[in-house]
């Protein structure tokens, strides 16, 4: 009698465990799979979003009332995303998620004090043709960044302080002017 029970104690134990390991490795990415969906289905594929208060790209703010976003998910299969960030003079971050949530690349005002910059993503299979050209076109300048995302799918998430109305109001203009589109 014993045996048995000890068997069933052991067998919850286990059977809890292998829950809660399949919850916390594959609940937060069918979560970010779905946010991006809705983001995708609202605004588009390649197209920046600010977030407000009823949009899916507030699905997306860890700190809404601190900080400013504005998402842009990406699909890379017809052609690379550049994306066109015109940035605020306070604090700011780009941060590039894969499908699953991985870090991509991230970027702060701490990394590059700029106005503005161009980051032109290329998917896990880029044409190495294609980057030479980017990186030695003649309208390309300084603040001009090639990132190889390793993926065809995920999502860019600009952030910037906006805890006051002064600080809120220049990232919503700087995030205006910014844009996400595919190069053809």
């Amino acid at each position: 009698m014993n045996t048995s029970r000890a068997f069933w104690i052991l067998f919850g134990v286990l059977t809890a465990l292998a829950v809660h390991l399949a919850y916390i490795l594959f609940f937060p990415a069918s979560q970010l799979a779905d946010q991006t969906e809705k983001l995708m289905e609202e605004a588009g594929a390649n197209k920046l979003q600010i977030a407000e208060r009823d949009n899916a790209a507030m699905g997306f703010a860890e700190f809404p009332g601190e900080l400013v976003y504005a998402v842009c998910a990406f699909d890379l299969a017809s052609s690379p995303l550049v994306m066109r960030a015109q940035v605020p003079d306070q604090y700011w971050s780009i941060d590039i998620y894969g499908p699953r949530g991985e870090t991509v690349y991230t970027l702060n005002d701490q990394q590059a004090p700029r106005q503005q910059l161009t980051l032109e993503l290329h998917d896990a299979d880029p044409d190495p043709q294609a980057i030479v050209n980017a990186a030695n076109s003649t309208g390309r300048n300084m603040n001009a960044i090639t990132v190889l995302t390793g993926t065809r799918t995920g999502i860019v998430i600009m952030r910037s302080a906006g805890a006051g109305p002064v600080e809120r109001q220049a990232a919503i203009e700087a995030f205006r002017a910014s844009a996400c589109s595919v190069t053809r």
